[in-house]
């Protein structure tokens, strides 16, 4: 048996699904209204043990994240002794609702399951509104997050169902250069668990080298097989040459060390 860390980016089907199966309106409206609706203002009026106790009751029909925690312990069934979940969600109010229901259940699922479960939420500054910004935010502490975590000797697995799109790709990507163990989905169509493994992903030396103004602009397009002026168009550069903020945040953590 192992520890397991689960990070897991969080989306607010929780809500959409709550408001079907709960004959609510107001929580399906909720799950889509955008970071700047006025209605966001209402999400305190919702009862988040409401939202708790329909998930554990349910823990396979309330939203893609348990689902697929759910549907890993019952694949594994002997492989988890102890675990910990970090849930990555935006700073919009309908966003800290879902996350607060879904670590809720989480750890209630995980004690019916008789596994010793911590959790933790942790909030994206902007994600939704400005993703150059966020997706750098994001990158860099779930890179420490499971470089760390793969320090201490446990797996860990990113479930990468949730939250917006270009989210939960850049958390796949960031977890796999950190070494994560794997990525966990639940496929659309038959709702199977996809787990894909281990995948050896090295970020380019050449842009850590030009990080630590090793080498030129010049040198680095060089390397990357690009013209010069091409390397801001493809989102390797600023306007004032120096790296993208989501790189130099990317690298940074990588090279960071685990306390």
């Amino acid at each position: 048996m192992a520890e397991v860390t689960f990070v897991v980016t969080v989306g607010t089907s929780i809500l959409s699904n709550a408001g079907s199966r709960l004959g609510d309106p107001f929580l399906k409206e909720l799950a889509t209204i955008s970071p700047e609706d006025p209605r966001q203002s209402e999400v305190e009026k919702v009862d988040v043990e409401r939202l708790v106790n329909f998930a554990v009751a349910e823990p396979e029909r309330c939203c893609a994240e348990l689902n697929t925690f759910v549907k890993f312990i019952k694949k594994w069934p002997h492989l988890i002794s102890k675990c910990r979940a970090v849930f990555y969600t935006s700073d919009t109010n309908n966003g800290r609702l879902a996350a607060r229901a879904v670590s809720k259940a989480w750890h209630a699922v995980a004690q019916q399951f008789r596994i010793n479960c911590e959790v933790d939420v942790r909030e994206i500054h902007g994600l939704g509104r400005d993703f150059t910004q966020s997706l750098a935010e994001l990158a860099a502490q779930l890179v420490r997050e499971v470089k760390c975590e793969r320090a201490r000797g446990r797996l860990v697995y990113v479930v990468a169902t949730g939250g917006f799109k270009p989210e939960s790709t850049f958390a796949v990507l960031s977890a796999y250069l950190a070494g994560a163990t794997g990525v966990l989905y639940i496929h659309e169509s038959f709702r199977d668990l996809v787990e894909l493994g281990p995948l050896p992903l090295k970020l380019s030396d050449d842009l850590v080298k030009y990080a630590k103004g090793l080498i030129d602009e010049y040198t680095l397009a060089n390397k990357l097989g690009l013209d010069v002026h091409h390397l801001e168009d493809v989102g390797l550069f600023a306007p004032d040459r120096r790296l993208a903020p989501h790189l130099m945040r990317l690298i940074e953590a990588l090279e960071s060390q685990c306390s």
